[in-house]
């Protein structure tokens, strides 16, 4: 399968290729906190995305160590992604911290100098990246907190999504060559073991003329996956200002030479900067003849699957002076939304899917929405309720079949007032004081 990150019309327009595998690179907390919801972002890079997860914030600066995601902090972050995956119900690929050997990496081991980074040892990498693969995976809470508590890990609090593989793909690849290039630093150091791991790969750039990338490293990472019996993919291959036709043509010899490897994709799409090849006459010639042929069509495992326990149709709608601006579905097993509301505005700054009584995990509230629409069977129509003024939180309990069952506001967590719902409603909305 042939991949691009960036512009699919504009590479395609170059390449000819037409591209089953799109590229997205998110910070910690992107698609629950902050940017689009995970599953709008999926669907945006169909057929199959391709997510690498980051642990830089909006701004770019660490937002969480690889310690810390041993440590289960981000583990709100994870379950929301394990809720969405299950939700997309098609293949996905996962890059968890890639480049982990690039010291320019804000999860890597080793500063430039070769300095150990105090909450980033090759050891936490690992716990990190097999607590990221368990978690996306899922499973029952017993499960899953077995396999955590095994490796030293804390337990999780509640069920998971099944995502199982093939369906789901995770992926652990380090930069071919790797800075700096110190044993400590090794590629392999960083490895999490064969049972949290998917499918191995490697990523290559040419900076030079004359092919000079590093493909013995590349090589080596080859026969390493072979060897633990995984997949291998080129999760990023280009071309850094160079326009090298050798180059090139050495990727397409490895992907025709190399059967394991089941994904390759080119970094970038998007026009003009130095990784195009729109600009590149020489490597845009072979690329075409050489490598576009070789792109596969959609695989099974990639298709829509049945989805036991995922709620599709209870959603809520969100809305702003009632135009819709976005909207999200409920997770597996959730029972009852709670909406919080800013008093003095209306706006809705958080919301929370809840089972049993416990949080599922904040969900990704659009800016600005004051309204919502919650129905578990769509059309319907229901009068809107209008929020008391000092009203600060919406409830909604629900069964699994979709009846609503009970809905009130509360202030500060205390119950203001009950709402009356009728016998089989399945459908409630709420907006602000005009």
């Amino acid at each position: 399968m042939l991949g691009v990150l960036g512009s699919q019309s504009n590479f395609q327009a170059a390449s000819g290729q037409s591209s089953t595998v799109h590229l997205a690179f998110l910070g910690w907390g992107q698609g629950l906190s902050y940017g689009s919801p995970f599953v709008s972002l999926f669907g945006t890079l169909g057929p199959i995305p391709m997510i690498h997860l980051n642990t830089g914030g909006p701004s770019g600066k660490e937002q969480i160590t690889p310690q810390q995601i041993a440590a289960g902090t981000g583990d709100a972050y994870l379950i929301g992604l394990n809720q969405a995956i299950a939700q997309w119900g098609k293949g996905i690929y996962i890059r968890p911290m890639a480049e982990m050997n690039n010291a320019g990496n804000l999860w890597s081991a080793f500063t430039a100098s070769g300095a150990p980074k105090p909450g980033h040892s090759t050891s936490d990498y690992k716990k990190a990246f097999a607590r990221i693969y368990l978690i996306l995976h899922g499973g029952s809470a017993a499960s899953v907190s077995a396999k955590l508590k095994a490796l030293g890990m804390p337990g999780v609090s509640q069920d998971l999504a099944s995502n199982p593989f093939p369906r789901l793909r995770i992926i652990w690849n380090p930069l071919a060559g790797g800075s700096p290039r110190i044993a400590a630093n090794s590629a392999l150091s960083y490895y999490p073991g064969r049972a949290y791991v998917d499918v191995e790969g490697v990523d290559i750039y040419e900076e030079g003329l004359g092919d000079t990338a590093p493909w013995t490293a590349t090589e080596a990472a080859y026969k390493a996956a072979v060897s633990h019996g995984r997949p291998f993919s080129i999760p990023e291959f280009g071309l850094f200002g160079v326009d090298d036709s050798s180059f090139v043509s050495h990727v397409c010899t490895f992907l025709k030479t190399h059967p394991r490897t089941e994904e390759a994709s080119f970094y970038e799409g998007k026009p003009g900067g130095v990784f195009q090849l729109g600009a590149k006459p020489r490597a845009k010639a072979v690329y075409r003849s050489c490598i576009t042929p070789l792109g596969a069509k959609l695989p099974a495992w990639a298709g829509a699957t049945s989805q036991p326990g995922v709620s599709t149709s209870a959603t809520i709608t969100f809305t702003n002076a009632g135009e819709t601006v976005g909207s999200v579905s409920a997770p597996i097993g959730a029972d009852e939304l709670e909406l919080d509301m800013v008093p003095a505005t209306g706006v809705i700054a958080k919301g929370y899917w809840i089972r049993g009584g416990k949080s599922l995990g904040p969900m990704a509230v659009p800016a600005g929405a004051t309204g919502a629409l919650f129905e578990t069977k769509s059309g319907a129509s229901p009068t809107a309720l209008i929020r008391p003024r000092v009203g600060t939180e919406f409830h909604v309990k629900f069964t699994s079949s979709g009846t609503i069952t009970s809905a009130w506001w509360t202030r500060v967590g205390k119950l203001l007032a009950q709402i009356p719902v009728a016998t089989g409603q399945t459908a409630i909305a709420m907006i602000q004081q005009p």
